[in-house]
């Protein structure tokens, strides 16, 4: 009986040092699914989309990262505001188009929709680090372009783009300013959400990319940015309580926290008052 339960011990630790060794080796695939190919040119969309151009920024490690760039309409009802869009940890700009079409319908605002290294037909491999890198050189792109054309500067970060986005806020240069912070699904960190899943495995010592510096960057936020952050009750990805952790974190002293109570992770531009939300939000700016 002893020498059976050393074998199925012995067998029990080899199995979960083996899970161990799998999920650091190929962790990243199973935190980040890109669309690595390239969407379709702009003159083969429907003739809603062709007044769209591609733009292109350059990364501190030199890559070239492309995106859409949706120009606002002159006599739009909110013309005067331009979206900068972070997207989540999956697909591409590409699936954020019928969201970009509703947002300019409305609003007759700006959208630029950017993909970040490894997304998009972009060059490079998804990091932590080089995400932020990335969002921080969409954001002094969208800075200057809404500079030139006289538009407050709105960022949409979405599921991990929040990450992104809030902690490439703290290398950008000093002038750049945000108008308001929009963050739909947003998370606290992806430690806090592996740890409420994998709770039986080292995860501090075994993730790579645990976008742990997200809150403390959240406190450091401009007062004077508008934030709103928008979360599902029913998001099984991103649980209500992370989004909330890093709403409580957040330091703007205008902030808005509207749940959606029929809403998942990727569903909430569908509910009722979504637009709604965001519409009073941009007017407030």
């Amino acid at each position: 009986m002893t020498h059976v339960l050393k074998c199925a011990a012995t067998f029990a630790t080899y199995c979960y040092a083996s899970l161990v060794g799998f999920l650091w080796i190929a962790q990243r695939r199973f935190q980040y699914f890109p669309s690595r190919e390239s969407p379709p040119s702009i003159c083969s969309l429907p003739s809603v989309f062709q007044q769209i151009c591609t733009f292109e920024v350059l990364t501190t490690d030199k890559l070239r990262l492309k995106g859409w760039l949706w120009s606002r309409e002159l006599n739009g009802a909110l013309s005067h505001i331009f979206i900068l869009h972070l997207h989540g940890n999956a697909g591409s700009r590409l699936h954020r188009l019928d969201w970009a079409y509703r947002v300019r319908t409305r609003f007759g605002c700006t959208v630029a929709l950017f993909d970040y290294r490894g997304y998009g037909g972009n060059d490079g491999y998804v990091s932590e680090d080089g995400l932020i890198e990335d969002a921080v050189a969409a954001i002094t792109w969208a800075h200057n372009q809404a500079l030139k054309t006289h538009q407050k500067l709105v960022l949409h970060l979405e599921s991990i783009g929040s990450a992104a986005g809030i902690n490439a806020l703290m290398r950008t240069p000093t002038e750049i300013r945000i108008s308001g912070i929009v963050s739909e699904g947003g998370l606290s960190s992806c430690s806090d959400l592996a740890k409420n899943v994998f709770g039986y495995l080292p995860i501090e010592l075994l993730m790579k990319d645990k976008w742990c510096n997200t809150l403390s960057s959240a406190k450091c936020l401009s007062r004077n940015t508008h934030f709103l952050s928008l979360h599902g009750q029913n998001d099984s990805i991103v649980p209500l309580w992370s989004g909330r952790r890093l709403y409580e974190a957040v330091n703007c002293e205008k902030k808005i926290f509207h749940e959606f109570g029929e809403g998942g992770h990727n569903d909430l531009m569908y509910q009722p008052s979504y637009f709604a939300t965001l519409e009073k939000f941009f007017k407030s700016l």
